[in-house]
């Protein structure tokens, strides 16, 4: 195994097929940079478009080339990003530009959570939410390009998505999201396009 790091990497052979693993590298470092105040949002979202449509090594060297090479081995997720969302007999609502780590843990129990991914910083271009409910609901909305694929599994419960992939230009480079847990007695509901939301009470 190389003990080069994924910039070197890019510096040493520039025309070599960019790995999923390299795209996600560059992804981290993006959003490190975009938390730390050093992107704005226009420029992390240029930035991060430009690295998940990238081919080559050469191609992902100019996105962090102007910004601080981390340390090795650092976690470039803020701890504080893995800590479950959990809702007990109450409403919370994840959105805006947060950081989405690689896996998501909701837990609702006789409440509602909804996490919007619309607008979402992807450290990753595939994650994983665990949603579990249990007299609840869980809604997830994600962007017009994801690509969503539910594993989970209901017990006197529902699970549903609704709204059509946006097949568009720019659709293959759309984020994954894996949906895992159980629901029972609930509602887990993947939403693209709604009319009634439940975090507008309704």
């Amino acid at each position: 195994m190389s003990d080069l790091s994924p910039r070197e990497h890019s510096a040493a052979a520039p025309q070599m097929r960019a790995s999923d693993e390299e795209r996600d590298h560059t992804a981290a470092v993006l959003a490190d940079a975009y938390a730390a105040g050093r992107l704005s949002a226009e420029e992390h979202t240029e930035r991060l478009e430009a690295a998940y449509s990238a081919r080559t090594r050469g191609e992902l060297a100019p996105l962090t080339a102007d910004l601080p090479v981390p340390t090795p081995g650092a976690n470039l997720v803020s701890p504080a990003d893995n800590a479950p969302v959990r809702a007990l007999f109450s409403k919370v609502r994840r959105s805006g530009q947060w950081p989405v780590p690689p896996r998501t843990t909701v837990r609702s129990q006789f409440g509602a959570i909804v996490i919007d991914l619309r607008q979402a910083v992807f450290t990753r271009r595939e994650v994983v939410i665990e949603a579990d409910s249990f007299c609840g609901k869980v809604e997830i909305l994600v962007p017009g390009n994801a690509q969503v694929y539910d594993t989970g599994t209901a017990l006197f419960g529902k699970r549903s998505q609704h709204g059509r992939r946006d097949e568009g230009k720019g659709a293959e480079d759309g984020p994954v999201v894996r949906i895992t847990g159980r629901s029972v007695f609930g509602h887990v509901r993947v939403m693209r396009s709604y009319k009634y939301p439940w975090r507008d009470g309704r």
